[in-house]
């Protein structure tokens, strides 16, 4: 290995970006995750570690377009006020105050399985909070359970989270809807069930002074736009199941994820008379960290940092029996440093450098799954928790504090683990 310029600069820059991530709130001003991204990419370029052409062609535009088709999709339901109408009709089917929060686990959770997590996170916290006052209760319980429910729910599908998104294209993985289905849907079920016990347990005396007022209510803006993002979304879903039923069947097509997306969210705009509000509800800022993302990763794989991480990132070998609890015991706890998806990012070239393939499929999916429950335990593991303080501040709304999430979410992730660990070591 050679310690040559285009080594030190990249190690620079990734330590300047690693560190903006780690220590983004400086003296009361947060850096967004994109921002210190951005960074990145600019600085790897202007040093020449690698072309503007090579730059282009690292960005991975499957997931860019996957992206973008359903942030479209999503901001049509949103802007409709559909989505909003639908969480708080659901949540209103609640008798007590249990009740409450076994919805917003149940329902946050599979919402955010099919539409991203940080949508989800961004729409139900002001729901949640309308909740809190007329059941005579602190916001922090709901915002936490919130907090668990988008998180948990989204680990059993490759589309619930942006790092399962690229854990399931970059791995190689066949098939990774039912793959992911498959191997993470009990486990995510048992995650919620427990996690469920757990808040009902700690938060047991806020909760048995509440009171259930039926006060949260909302009503679709427009009925027109709802109806049409309704039902493209609908398609969607079911081409992207419709996908992994061809190639089961032995049909060879180029068709994925990302081309069912963008079809959908081209569609919306297509037919929809409320293109500019559509547009301006899109998470911009996402999809700029993702491009910078990759343009940022190019460089650090050009610098030769990836077989530096291999020697850090305590992954143990391929073969081990004891990898897949490896994998999940440092993805949860390397990702309270610098974030679920910057971390993937850095483990699927450190992986794949020390031998593992499209072959280890349990390997990939304890990849993912490990980091994304690593949100539960500290509010800088995962964007979704950022999101909903953010939101709440917004509300004027003192939300969880850094001490209150962990002394909870050690609890929850230690369980969660747990029941991972059970599930993936003894596969059905």
């Amino acid at each position: 290995m050679e310690f040559g310029f285009s080594f030190f600069a990249s190690l620079a820059i990734f330590i300047l970006v690693y560190g903006l991530i780690i220590f983004r709130n400086i003296k009361g001003k947060n850096i967004p995750i994109w921002t210190s991204m951005v960074i990145g990419a600019i600085a790897v370029l202007v040093l020449q570690i690698i072309s503007i052409k090579d730059a282009f062609s690292a960005i991975n535009f499957d997931v860019i377009f996957f992206l973008l088709g359903m942030f479209i999709l999503v901001s049509g339901l949103e802007s409709s006020g559909m989505l909003n109408c639908m969480v708080s009709r659901i949540l209103s089917l609640a008798k007590t105050p249990n009740q409450v929060l076994f919805f917003i686990l149940f329902v946050m959770g599979i919402l955010s399985a099919f539409l991203i997590n940080d949508t989800i996170a961004l729409v139900a916290t002001p729901i949640v909070i309308g909740l809190a006052k007329p059941m005579n209760i602190r916001p922090v319980p709901l915002l936490i359970t919130l907090a668990f429910g988008v998180t948990i729910g989204s680990m059993m599908t490759p589309i619930g989270n942006p790092q399962n998104l690229l854990v399931s294209l970059h791995s190689g993985m066949e098939f990774p809807l039912f793959t992911f289905l498959r191997y993470l849907i009990l486990p995510t079920i048992a995650c919620l069930l427990c996690t469920y016990f757990i808040i009902k347990k700690f938060y047991k005396k806020e909760f048995s002074n509440g009171i259930i007022s039926h006060t949260v209510s909302s009503t679709v803006l427009d009925t027109n736009l709802a109806k049409k993002s309704s039902v493209l979304l609908i398609i969607t879903v079911i081409g992207f199941f419709a996908i992994g039923i061809v190639k089961m069947v032995g049909i060879s097509t180029e068709l994925n994820f990302s081309h069912v997306a963008i079809f959908g969210g081209i569609a919306l705009l297509a037919i929809s008379n409320k293109k500019t509000q559509i547009v301006r509800g899109i998470n911009w800022q996402i999809l700029v960290f993702f491009a910078a993302m990759f343009v940022f990763m190019q460089g650090v794989w050009n610098g030769g940092i990836v077989e530096l991480l291999q020697t850090i990132l305590p992954f143990e070998a391929l073969g081990s029996p004891n990898s897949t609890v490896n994998i999940i015991g440092t993805s949860i706890l390397s990702s309270q440093f610098v974030s679920n998806v910057p971390f993937v990012a850095i483990s699927i070239p450190v992986l794949q450098h020390v031998g593992f393939s499209s072959s280890n499929t349990l390997s990939w999916i304890a990849l993912a799954a490990g980091s994304t429950i690593a949100g539960n335990l500290t509010i800088l593991g995962a964007a979704s928790n950022v999101i909903i303080l953010e939101a709440a501040e917004r509300k004027h709304v003192v939300a969880f504090t850094f001490k209150e999430f962990f002394k909870i979410g050690s609890i929850v992730t230690l369980a969660n683990a747990l029941i991972l660990v059970l599930f993936l070591s003894f596969p059905i």
